[in-house]
């Protein structure tokens, strides 16, 4: 009793980094990333070079744990195991064809850098925020530019770029539907002697681009600049010299990471129901001459690809929980896989590659294993670099894959962290990933906020699959499509009972947490079932109407329910959390991101009002600072470990 009222006591301070749930927390995140060595834990933006070393951005605790990650650009060299870094602060990084120059961004400009010695050869500032580089074939610099006042997509944080001003901080923020600073543009670099220019102007906003050759582009592109506009955005052609475009393909479902043939005359491109820009995973098209055609890959679903050579195209994906590295060949008009596996997986939100001539890179992980830059072929996976930190890894019990069937027969996979496999009756934290197109992959020490320390603590945690996730074809996509808190609802709840029927865990200590999605499905189970303990509900929707109009992308919605913002019938009123709160009393505590324009803060203190009504206990934490998900530190830390206080207090005293 005396732990139950510390926890209460604990859980309702606006300060918990005295704690021992705050230092536990911090305790296993610095053995994982080894803040005070400064190594780097993890890479993206992978470029191999000729001459066998790599480039990429590395990320790193170089400072404090609370000082969160910094990025910047790297060489490594596989041979000695020496990696140096080229430029701090790197966000992005591109190699020239050649491979003796690159381009890195870092905040405040563009550097071309040569690789041979390291010197600096130019430097352009920009007006805006690279998203994007690419080199054309003969040295050209493509950039895509993000306005200074332009929206940050859901998957990387959810919020508004900060336009600077002269003024005083009380001046107001003005919003007329638009201006110049919230469009993303195509700009080129055409030497190192010259000054950018633009290629494209308002009202077309590019979203992904790749040279077709030295004169033009293909462009992932709408007619407006707001993040809805991306589910209805289409693959263009853009002339170099004019910025104009033409149409090259329309579709129902979205596209993403355009790649263009050698020779400039097809264009692949993946098209896929998405939830979120930047997490897109689905079937592999081929456009030539203004006509589509798929490319069948299987059961695999694409979400990176890149050209060997005129006929091939390397790719990666999912099979369900299953990693797929493929090569399909235009000329056979069939795919081979390459490598597979269900234990370990590549890329951050998807699997993703890197090429340099026949040979594929991609950096490896699995929940015991830390990252590791890896060659990859048929028989044999070539470790090139380790990111492991210095000293015993943090990582305890067992990760396992798990299948059970939804009430209406559908199976359901997912995966089971617990302490090891003899455990049993045990309480279950549940973390319901974003999306809903999106999924869980066997990835390092799961990478969920409290995870591993829960583990550690005696915790089982479920990471669930539920219908609408990726890796499982667009058919089992579109299940969620029109029913979001319908089918999918009792997905998760099947997956307890049928847990609880094996043993492993106390069906009466369930704890719900997750973002997004997940959010609006911790809040959405306790207003239908009364066998929650507790939930955490993070960046949650819980009001469809007010969702629609202060959201930054209110397509989203209308594509995930069955029904109108403007009716007082259908989902927007029946699955919305905050009109059924009067008969909840599973204990909730809310976290959400001041800054947050993908499910705005409002949404988290509309349930954590109605709850209060209603007498329920609710605790409403808002980091000012955050966007979407709560990404930023020492945020992360914090709820992390509020998740664990508010879970134990609830389940195990």
């Amino acid at each position: 009793m005396t732990m139950d009222l510390d926890l209460a006591t604990m859980v309702s301070r606006r300060d918990i980094r005295d704690t021992p749930h705050y230092q536990a927390v911090a305790e296993y995140y610095s053995a994982l990333f080894a803040p005070a060595t400064g190594l780097v834990h993890a890479v993206r933006e992978i470029h191999p070079l000729k001459d066998g070393t790599v480039c990429a951005i590395g990320a790193t605790f170089a400072g404090s744990l609370e000082d969160g990650p910094s990025y910047n650009a790297y060489r490594i060299d596989p041979a000695t195991q020496a990696i140096v870094e080229l430029r701090s602060g790197g966000r992005h990084l591109a190699v020239a064809a050649d491979g003796r120059r690159c381009a890195i961004y870092r905040d405040d400009g563009v550097e071309i850098v040569d690789l041979r010695d390291g010197s600096s050869l130019a430097w352009q500032s920009v007006p805006g925020v690279v998203e994007q580089m690419r080199w054309s074939p003969n040295g050209k610099l493509g950039l895509l530019v993000a306005g200074a006042g332009s929206d940050v997509s859901g998957a990387e944080g959810g919020f508004a770029l900060r336009v600077e001003h002269d003024g005083p901080s009380w001046l107001p923020e003005v919003d007329m539907g638009g201006s110049e600073d919230v469009w993303r543009r195509l700009w080129m670099w055409e030497s190192d002697d010259a000054d950018i220019r633009p290629v494209t102007t308002p009202p077309l906003n590019v979203w992904e681009f790749d040279w077709t050759d030295e004169t033009g582009f293909a462009v992932i592109a709408s007619d407006h600049h707001g993040e809805g506009s991306w589910y209805g955005a289409s693959l263009r052609l853009i002339d170099a010299a004019t910025g104009k475009d033409r149409s090259g393909h329309c579709a129902t479902d979205q596209l993403a990471i355009p790649r263009t043939s050698p020779d400039g005359g097809q264009v692949a491109f993946i098209e896929a129901v998405c939830s979120d820009r930047g997490i897109v995973c689905g079937t592999l098209r081929l456009w030539e001459g203004g006509a589509v055609r798929t490319l069948a890959t299987g059961d695999v679903e694409v979400s990176d690809m890149h050209w060997i050579g005129a006929d091939r195209i390397a790719f990666a994906g999912l099979r369900g929980l299953e990693t797929v590295v493929g090569m399909y060949d235009l000329a056979a008009d069939r795919a081979e896989t390459i490598w597979s596996s269900i234990d370990r997986t590549c890329g951050d939100h998807n699997p993703a590659i890197a090429v340099s001539g026949e040979e594929i890179y991609a950096s490896i992980e699995s929940y015991a294993e830390a990252p590791k830059l890896v060659r990859l072929g048929k028989t044999e996976v070539a470790p090139l670099w380790s990111f492991a930190a210095a000293g015993a890894s943090p990582v305890t019990g067992l990760i396992e894959t798990v299948r059970w069937t939804a009430e209406d027969g559908l199976e359901i996979e997912g995966l089971l962290l617990r302490p090891d496999d003899a455990a049993r009756n045990l309480p279950l934290l549940v973390d319901i990933h974003g999306g809903p197109v999106w999924g869980y992959r066997n990835r390092w020490a799961a990478r969920l906020r409290a995870a591993g320390p829960m583990v550690a603590r005696g915790f089982a945690v479920l990471l669930p699959n539920p219908r609408g996730s990726a890796g499982r074809g667009q058919d089992f996509a579109r299940r969620v499509l029109g029913d979001m808190g319908g089918a999918d609802t009792n997905d998760l709840i099947s997956a307890f009972d049928h847990l609880s029927a094996l043993g492993i865990i106390d069906r009466d200590k369930v704890v719900l947490s997750g973002g997004s999605y997940g959010g609006f499905m911790s809040t959405w189970l306790i207003t239908q079932h009364t066998r929650i303990a507790a939930s955490v509900p993070i960046s949650p929707v819980t009001n469809w109407y007010s969702q629609h109009f202060t959201s930054q992308f209110p397509a989203f919605d209308e594509v995930f329910l069955d029904g109108s913002p403007v009716s007082p019938v259908g989902q927007y009123f029946d699955r919305s959390p905050v009109f059924l709160a009067a008969h909840v009393r599973t204990p909730t505590l809310t976290l959400t991101g001041g800054r947050d324009k993908s499910t705005p803060p409002g949404q988290a203190l509309e349930f954590h009002n109605a709850l209060l009504q209603a007498g329920a206990t609710s605790v409403l934490c808002t980091y000012p600072d955050d966007g979407h998900s709560l990404r930023g530190y020492p945020a992360y830390l914090d709820s992390a470990a509020r998740v664990m206080m508010w879970a134990e207090k609830h389940v195990m005293y």
